[in-house]
């Protein structure tokens, strides 16, 4: 009853949202003056050969985005898993010899004990088809991640937390083969540990859960990760999609030296398709993600390395990563209309699950969520993005600065 009452305020909100272009088109007489103004407007434009200056709101936007980007010092809410709370960061970068090396050093911390720092180093477009290497190593502790169990029927009150510190050494080569088309490799060592959680409020998740339910709890391992991705983008603003296609694939290999029983393969896929009308002010944006594993029969992914849901992205009315399993798919669509050339708003629609096997894959028994949105923009790309999704466990607020496909409250 919950969901279905959920889908019906969506259905009135859309249907709102819808109104005026369907009044416009109510009557004959108003249909066809509506059409000599449209008409008119296009001979005026047609000679008016001046090159069209950004809005007041545009420029607004596109100076907080600036602002963003350069500033040495930025605050998000949540970035660094569920519990981080608020956080400051700061990234310092430095580019040399023609734009072609790029340095950078970050780090970013939150009042309950996470952070995440790193250094790297990338050579850029150096060679005609932009051919470019890039090495870099970081360090992150989280120390109350949440862990519900295993697999799509876990409780939410069976919540609790564990620890988890990665450190991470990479080599990565990219080539752009054409205009549309790159191809990247990447070679590196993740050095692993999982321990207790801090939460004291949450039970510690080695004392609810064993090895069964939750593999490489009591036993850890480093890993030797291999693997490669394409990626096609034939979006016309990568970073504010209003037309086009993105698909992008990418196959790793995680050799656990010291426990082959958790070494694995794994393939994850995801597809964006991007529909505009109403002369491209609104848009119909939807995606579809997959994260296979594949193993052997006595082999396992540690809890702490599968996919989850919950997040930004996916199952937006759900926690963060509520759900665990060795595999995983997503599904999300959404409606957007531009209110001015500054600022939209969206309604959206999540489905999900994860499961055990790749053969079990399947549209059937998804979790879902629904909420709406708001996006503030410059002229070619989205500077923050605010959702807040519902579903059958209550509701959750997303923060984000950037890319439209994280951060919660």
């Amino acid at each position: 009853m919950g969901r279905f009452c959920l889908y019906r305020l969506l259905f009135i909100a859309l249907t709102i949202v819808l109104t005026p272009e369907l009044r416009g088109q109510s009557g004959d007489g108003e249909s066809s003056g509506r059409l000599d103004q449209i008409e008119a407007q296009r001979i005026a434009k047609s000679g008016d050969l001046r090159i069209e200056q950004p809005t007041a709101t545009e420029r607004t936007f596109t100076r907080i985005s600036h602002l963003i980007r350069h500033m040495p010092v930025s605050f998000q809410v949540g970035g660094l898993g569920p519990g981080a709370g608020p956080a400051i960061g700061s990234v310092l970068q430095s580019m040399s010899h023609g734009d072609r090396v790029l340095a950078r050093l970050w780090g970013t911390g939150s009042i309950h004990g996470f952070y995440s720092a790193g250094t790297g180093v990338e050579l850029r477009n150096i060679s005609k088809h932009a051919l470019g290497f890039a090495l870099e190593a970081s360090h992150a502790d989280a120390p109350q991640l949440e862990y519900y169990g295993p697999g799509p029927n876990s409780s939410i009150h069976n919540r609790t937390n564990f620890r988890r510190e990665d450190t991470l050494f990479d080599f990565r080569v990219g080539l752009r083969a054409q205009r549309h088309l790159a191809l990247a490799c990447r070679l590196g060592e993740l050095l692993q540990n999982v321990g207790p959680g801090t939460n004291r409020s949450l039970a510690s998740t080695e004392s609810v859960f064993g090895s069964a339910e939750a593999p490489g709890i009591n036993v850890q391992s480093n890993f030797l990760i291999g693997g490669c991705s394409a990626q096609v983008d034939l979006r016309d603003l990568p970073e504010d999609p209003h037309k086009g296609t993105y698909a992008e694939a990418t196959y790793d290999r995680y050799y656990a030296g010291s426990h082959d029983p958790f070494s694995f393969h794994l393939f994850s896929a995801v597809g964006e398709q991007y529909v505009p009308f109403f002369n491209r002010k609104r848009v119909i944006a939807i995606r579809a993600k997959t994260e296979l594993s594949f193993h052997s029969g006595d082999q396992a992914v540690p809890f702490y390395l599968q996919p989850t849901l919950g997040s930004d992205t996916d199952l937006r009315g759900f926690r963060r990563y509520r759900f665990y399993d060795e595999n995983s798919i997503a599904l999300n669509g959404e409606y957007r209309w531009e209110i001015n050339t500054g600022f939209d708003m969206a309604l959206f629609v999540d489905g999900g699950k994860v499961f055990h096997r790749p053969g079990q894959i399947s549209l059937s028994r998804l979790e879902s969520s629904a909420g709406f949105g708001l996006r503030f923009k410059n002229r070619t790309s989205v500077v923050a993005r605010l959702d807040t999704g519902f579903s059958r466990e209550g509701f959750q607020v997303w923060l984000k600065f950037g890319k439209l496909f994280g951060c919660s409250f």
